[in-house]
């Protein structure tokens, strides 16, 4: 008798410590609204996106330079790189979870995703292949007597089949195009922050 209660009473504690363990982590999950979104994006140059991944920047620089101070200039136009294709991942993410909670407060049906979702999964494929690539190259011996090849930045326009600025663009119309409702002014900051 006594070891049954001390198994129920086992099985109530376990159970009401998995309720209390589900209370906890449904309540720390951000809520995020409208003015969270702004604060927390990364502003991303896309010019500067463009002149780094421009062949011709490339062929100048390599033209321009000598080897070895070309491998350091390709160096830090890597390490550049890989910072705003990491902003790009970070802004696709904080945009993503807005639209899912935006759509989950909505009562969504479930079925295609929106233009913004489809839009963050493909700069985040993007900047996961990107990224990749790029930690690759930046750890190879480029300065070990020149003998692996100092990789072109033009090469990284493509990724995962997704051209990248092209796909963060979109992000940038999808995003506009979903916070219709923000004043002109929040809008403004939305997508300089973008």
């Amino acid at each position: 008798m006594f070891s049954s209660i001390l198994i129920w009473l086992i099985v109530a504690a376990n159970a009401l410590g998995y309720i209390y363990l589900l209370y906890r982590a449904w309540t720390r999950v951000p809520r995020r609204d409208i003015d969270d979104v702004v604060h927390f994006l990364h502003p991303v140059d896309l010019s500067l996106v463009e002149s780094l991944l421009d062949p011709a920047a490339d062929f100048e620089l390599r033209w321009r330079l000598s080897p070895r101070a070309f491998r350091e200039a390709q160096l830090r136009r890597m390490r550049l790189y890989l910072e705003l294709v990491q902003r790009m991942a970070d802004n696709s993410a904080v945009l993503a979870e807005f639209d899912n909670a935006v759509r989950r407060a909505d009562n969504f049906t479930p079925g295609l995703g929106s233009k913004l979702e489809e839009a963050a999964i493909n700069v985040r494929l993007y900047s996961m292949f990107a990224r990749v690539r790029l930690r690759i190259w930046l750890s190879l011996p480029l300065d070990a007597f020149g003998v692996v090849p100092t990789p072109d930045l033009a090469r990284l326009r493509k990724a995962a089949d997704l051209d990248g600025p092209k796909a963060y663009e979109e992000l940038r119309t999808a995003a506009a195009a979903a916070f219709a409702q923000l004043q002109p002014a929040e809008l403004e900051t939305l997508t300089r922050n973008l």
